[in-house]
């Protein structure tokens, strides 16, 4: 009977000594804040998506039958429906329009496979400076702007009269950013400085001044024509460009017979 009655006593304090614990055990659990397991590899403040504008670059130079060259060349530079570029229309013997725009781009239109901008046009023409509205169509290999009649809708700002009777320039064709870069500065640092570029000397005490130049940045070669009011004078040139620094060099100027 005292076996049984020791048996009994043990059991019920194994019994009270699991509840305790299992209370204990329960109490500690709700206290206990959650493990969280950071990764610290991921870092949270870099967006997901870090979008560059895509450029596009067109040009077109055109000899006229008079020796000179009609010329014209876009950029575009495009984020999402955002877009900013610079313009500059060079007609051979009319005068320029140039300057930066920024406005909207659409979606590809599915049958031109092309698009088309509407954006303002701060354009610099014979000395004065005017904000204008401008249409501009392109997409892979050629793009175009559309010139029309203007009315001042104003406040100063010029608008198309009729959207509806454009008329394009000749398509200029795509090249590459880098070389439109190059071939206009260039051709611009040639126009600035044929004075000490040139190998032969002016005549009659006049002073050398640029008619046409074309520059092909692939072959680093060009062709300069320019005057000093009595005589003309043609050239052949290779140089070297370091963009960098932009600084030409050239290795070869050779006169033209």
């Amino acid at each position: 009977m005292n076996n049984l009655y020791k048996t009994k006593q043990v059991m019920v304090i194994a019994l009270v000594l699991i509840v305790i614990g299992t209370v204990f055990l329960t109490i500690k659990a709700k206290n206990q804040k959650p493990i969280v397991i950071e990764n610290k590899e991921v870092d949270t403040t870099i967006p997901l998506v870090n979008k560059e504008p895509i450029s596009m670059c067109y040009y077109r130079a055109d000899k006229t039958d008079r020796g000179f060259y009609d010329k014209a060349w876009i950029k575009l530079n495009i984020l999402d429906e955002k877009i900013t570029g610079e313009f500059q229309h060079l007609p051979a013997e009319s005068d320029s329009k140039v300057g930066t725009f920024e406005g909207t781009v659409g979606p590809v239109d599915k049958m031109s496979m092309s698009r088309k901008a509407n954006v303002w046009w701060d354009s610099l023409a014979e000395g004065m400076n005017v904000k204008e509205e401008l249409i501009i169509e392109f997409g892979e290999g050629s793009a175009t702007v559309g010139f029309g009649e203007m009315i001042d809708r104003g406040d100063g700002v010029y608008v198309y009269k009729d959207k509806n009777k454009l008329t394009y320039i000749k398509q200029m064709s795509q090249m590459d950013c880098e070389y439109l870069d190059e071939k206009v500065f260039v051709e611009k640092y040639i126009r600035d400085n044929i004075k000490s570029i040139a190998t032969n000397k002016p005549v009659l005490g006049g002073t050398w001044y640029t008619i046409n130049v074309t520059v092909n940045p692939g072959t680093k070669t060009g062709e300069v024509s320019y005057e000093d009011g009595h005589i003309q004078s043609k050239a052949n040139f290779i140089y070297t460009y370091e963009p960098s620094t932009q600084k030409i060099t050239f290795s070869k100027f050779d006169l033209k017979k």
